[in-house]
């Protein structure tokens, strides 16, 4: 709901009773140009004497239908006995009233949510002779709060499997070298330990510190690869291609587009993360020997297409894959990251193999940040 739009439903009702409005005709004409807000007005039988347009689309009602009708005539007894009581206490005392509703239109086929804001109508002697109802719907509103608990846990887990494998690579790799470090370094402290131990243990000393050094820098590549940030996405992802089928004994092929300028470094950062997840799936469950990975970039949209030509995924764990309702965190992981960038991700497969694949659109508000972090 836009800030005019809620401004509106607010105070809509001080205007409606002065004189400013006298005819239905201008209450209607006042609400024309906020098209997420309807507005109807009643008469002292609770029949609908005029609608607005927003409201016809609101309600999935044409005008026609409405006109001369009740709410329970129009939408049925349910929602009539939600709505018509309040309609009446306002009839009767001449005091404003909101409430907030909740039911499934004949028009719809899922729940929907909104806010009814109801005002008295007088006449010139003062009377309340109309109702005026300013509806706005909340549906969406109302899912993203119901969503928000889901997507929070899901993203908790997501960070919880990150730190889990960055915690395990650090223990079983550079730990133990540290570990086997403080050993040789306690040996070269003894008095007694003979020149030609000595430079055998600092020769050991020396290689470990190396594979620590070397180690602690292929993590923090990992984590957030230096040439994400200078070279972009294209030769972070090569880098990348070429130290993954060195150690997974895959070969990888990398088709891109010739590079153009730069990508909003979000979606160089969500490619580069769909790329790694995609390349980690198929190496642990693909047994595949050979990997395609296509980069399509457009004036107004970039591709990822990540191809194995493994064994396939189960029927039941692709639909699972393909619905989000279940699956691994690293697959909700690259969903999540593409629809923030209101992008398509997508995964097919069969016995030839698994595509993975992701769309998405390059506006001009997402810009790169200047060097020094600032838009």
């Amino acid at each position: 709901m836009t800030n005019k739009a809620a401004q509106l439903a607010c105070d809509w009702g001080q205007f409606a009773a002065s004189e400013v409005f006298s005819e239905p005709e201008q209450l209607l004409a006042a609400f024309s140009s906020t098209p997420t807000v309807g507005f109807a007005i009643f008469d002292n039988q609770l029949r609908y004497q005029a609608v607005s347009q927003a409201l016809v689309e609101i309600n999935g009602i044409p005008a026609d239908a409405h006109l001369g009708k009740t709410v329970r005539q129009v939408f049925g007894d349910a929602i009539a006995e939600r709505v018509e009581p309040a309609f009446e206490h306002v009839l009767t005392t001449g005091q404003r009233l909101q409430f907030e509703i909740t039911a499934k239109l004949p028009s719809r086929t899922e729940v929907g949510h909104w806010i009814d804001n109801c005002v008295p109508l007088r006449d010139a002697t003062g009377t309340v002779r109309q109702l005026g109802v300013v509806v706005v719907e909340v549906t969406n509103r109302k899912r993203l709060g119901q969503s928000a608990p889901s997507l929070t846990s899901r993203l908790l887990r997501i960070r919880d499997t990150e730190q889990r494998r960055v915690a395990r690579e650090l223990h079983d790799s550079v730990n133990q070298n540290h570990a086997a470090l403080k050993m040789n370094l306690g040996l070269l402290s003894r008095p007694r330990c003979k020149p030609a131990d000595r430079e055998s243990l600092l020769a050991q000393s020396v290689d470990l510190l190396e594979q620590c050094i070397s180690k602690t820098r292929t993590i923090s590549h990992l984590l957030h690869p230096p040439l994400l940030d200078e070279k972009g996405f294209a030769s972070a992802a090569r880098w990348y291609v070429k130290g993954f089928s060195q150690r997974s004994g895959i070969q990888v092929n990398v088709n891109c587009t010739p590079e153009q300028e730069r990508m909003p470094v979000r979606v160089e950062i969500a490619l580069f993360r769909i790329l790694q997840e995609a390349l980690s799936n198929a190496y642990r469950h693909a047994h595949t020997s050979v990997v395609d990975v296509y980069l399509e970039r457009k004036s107004d949209r970039v591709s990822l297409v990540v191809q194995d030509h493994g064994q396939g995924i189960p029927a039941e764990e692709l639909q699972r894959l393909q619905t989000n309702i279940g699956g691994g965190v690293g697959v909700s992981s690259m969903r999540e990251r593409i629809h923030e960038l209101r992008g398509v991700f997508e995964i097919q497969s069969d016995r030839s193999g698994t595509v993975v694949s992701a769309r998405i659109p390059l506006y001009q508000k997402l810009v790169r940040p200047s060097r020094n972090g600032k838009l």
